[in-house]
């Protein structure tokens, strides 16, 4: 397996619609990346796939090395994934975030990746425990909608039709409460 090494900000509608829809579980992962320097700096965004890493790794260790401003500013990253983060994966963004104190992780998810797993449960907790870092769905209704600012930031020219969400809220609705859960539990 090759890991695809994307030298475009861009992705297709069709990648769009096809990985983040709730209802499907493709085998691939996406991210899809802003990062902020500062709290004036112009936001830079990117996306990975997964194929030999997956994509939060490979960004964390090659991608944000790659994008690294001095330590003493405050970087903000906002993640778009098809899917929530496995149970490495939260142990590898833990370990990141002790090593670079300067940085937040906002992490809005498409769906939720075998929830039901233990270990998957408790390092989705042990993320959402730092100050530094928020898990939530993806939204499509609301103040923000996740769905039209991807349509909007990572496809070529931007898209306005965000039609192809409809149907979408049961699934955001269900795949919310299982994350709550997941929470609370934590909170115990």
């Amino acid at each position: 397996l090759k890991f695809l090494v994307c030298f475009s900000m861009y992705i297709s509608k069709k990648v769009l619609k096809h990985h983040f829809d709730p209802h499907k579980a493709p085998r691939d992962a996406y991210l899809l990346c802003k990062l902020q320097w500062g709290e004036t700096g112009t936001p830079w965004i990117h996306w990975v796939k997964n194929d030999r890493y997956h994509a939060e790794v490979y960004f964390l260790e090659k991608i944000f090395k790659m994008r690294r401003s001095y330590n003493y500013v405050n970087c903000s990253i906002t993640w778009y994934l098809s899917w929530s983060p496995c149970a490495d994966c939260c142990r590898k963004i833990l370990n990141f975030l002790k090593k670079n104190s300067n940085v937040n992780i906002d992490i809005y998810v498409a769906r939720l990746y075998y929830i039901e797993d233990e270990k998957i449960r408790q390092g989705l907790q042990n993320l959402v425990s730092l100050a530094e870092v928020t898990i939530a769905v993806m939204e499509t209704e609301g103040k923000v909608s996740h769905y039209t600012f991807c349509l909007k930031n990572f496809i070529q020219g931007g898209a306005d039709d965000d039609s192809w969400t409809v149907g979408f809220q049961s699934e955001i609705t269900k795949n919310r409460l299982k994350l709550k859960d997941v929470f609370e539990v934590s909170r115990l």
